[in-house]
């Protein structure tokens, strides 16, 4: 009798669960409607709900909530569908809505001035579909570029800051630089699908931080066949993963990736055309030097301090090994960098954790530090929107009262 009342405790505390999971769900769903409508006011609504209940699982619906503010503010240009790569993603999205051939047969013939790369396929068959849902429907296509570029990785950080049981406010810190300092606001729509391999490479290191290797690999092998140039650090990652499997030494990580990193930048130089004689003008100086000041920092912390996140921080300077090499060439530290950018919060991830544990013994020191970095999150990128090569025809506050529901079957 006692095993069918315990058998029982345990199906209703199930059914519980799925109950509870299931209410969350339709709040993300309430969450992403009410973003369509009005996506800065559902930020700042789940921004006091998450600061207020200080749980995880109103967290992701602060990226929901800001990537719907930037599709309005990308709305509110001529971005799209003028100047550099943008051009030739407009035109074949919307030639592949009447291309009646097949998908395969798209590689042989000239779409958009330039050839499909039929190493890439896994890029080309997403936009093939979309295009062919939506009948070309370009306000889609922005719409999902966009998920895959802020939600993917974002989602990840917030799962791992879970599993680490970093505090919720340490955690939305990092989600606001993620999103507001950490990619090139412009550039990031004008390298579309490095960003989205980009965001494969990230799940792809989610599961190899959580050891399932099969995953690891299969989101590895999207991201090459999603964008070539990512082949290098895939193989970091599987590196790094053996690594942490205990199979081989980091000294051997290291050195392969050194030997690794020099022959894909002789590779380039070989098979590349123009492309060395590009200036790489994704961010300035002083950025760059900030970037390796705190990256030189978080080392001092893991090595001299805190030694919890140390292999966090071997994993980065494979990025700094692979990046030096790349600086032979005027245009590789642009593929480099924007790769980097999707990790760079792994350096905040240690930073802002040890600062935390310092002022620990203070009640509302996280909550100090999440004020610190909300502020400055959204003072930074005013500056990328009013000093961006792109233009954004006004700056961060000219469209907080936007909404993507203005903009309901407007085609471009």
């Amino acid at each position: 009798m006692s095993n069918l009342s315990h058998n029982n405790d345990f199906e209703l505390a199930n059914f519980n669960d799925d109950i509870s999971n299931l209410n969350l769900y339709l709040f993300y769903i309430f969450i992403f409607l009410f973003s369509f409508v009005t996506p800065f006011l559902s930020f700042i609504c789940c921004t006091f709900l998450v600061v207020y209940t200080n749980d995880y699982k109103f967290l992701k619906t602060i990226p929901i909530s800001l990537t719907l503010f930037f599709i309005v503010i990308n709305f509110n240009r001529d971005f799209f569908h003028i100047g550099n790569d943008l051009a030739w993603y407009y035109s074949y999205f919307k030639n592949f809505a009447d291309y009646q051939l097949g998908f395969t047969s798209a590689f042989e013939d000239d779409l958009a001035n330039i050839s499909l790369k039929p190493t890439e396929p896994f890029y080309h068959l997403l936009v093939y579909i979309s295009s062919k849902l939506t009948n070309g429907y370009y306000p889609f296509y922005i719409f999902w570029v966009h998920c895959f570029i802020y939600l993917i990785p974002t989602f990840v950080i917030i799962q791992i800051c879970k599993i680490e049981r970093v505090s919720v406010l340490i955690c939305f810190s990092l989600v606001l630089f993620q999103m507001l300092v950490f990619y090139d606001f412009g550039n990031a729509y004008n390298l579309i699908r490095q960003q989205v391999a980009s965001s494969f490479i990230v799940l792809s290191f989610y599961f190899m931080y959580i050891k399932k290797p099969k995953l690891c690999f299969l989101f590895a092998v999207v991201s090459v066949l999603t964008h070539n140039s990512t082949v290098l650090i895939v193989a970091i990652i599987f590196l790094f993963c053996l690594y942490n499997l205990n199979y081989i030494s980091y000294k051997l990580v290291f050195l392969f990736t050194s030997i690794l990193s020099f022959i894909y930048v002789l590779a380039y130089f070989s098979l590349s055309g123009n492309y060395e004689e590009l200036e790489d003008q994704s961010r300035g100086a002083i950025v760059k030097l900030i970037d390796f000041s705190l990256f030189t920092l978080s080392a001092i912390v893991v090595f001299l301090y805190d030694s919890r996140h140390r292999n966090i921080y071997r994993f980065l300077l494979l990025f700094f090994v692979a990046l030096l090499f790349s600086h032979a060439s005027l245009f590789l530290p642009l593929r480099f960098l924007t790769f980097y950018d999707s990790f760079k919060w792994l350096v905040y991830f240690i930073l802002l954790n040890f600062i935390s544990s310092k002022l620990s013994a203070y009640r509302y020191s996280d909550f100090f530090i999440f004020i610190v970095s909300f502020a400055l999150s959204f003072l930074y990128f005013n500056l990328k929107l009013t000093y961006t090569s792109y233009s954004y025809y006004g700056k961060f506050m000219d469209f907080v009262f936007d909404s993507p529901a203005f903009y309901l079957g407007i085609n471009l």
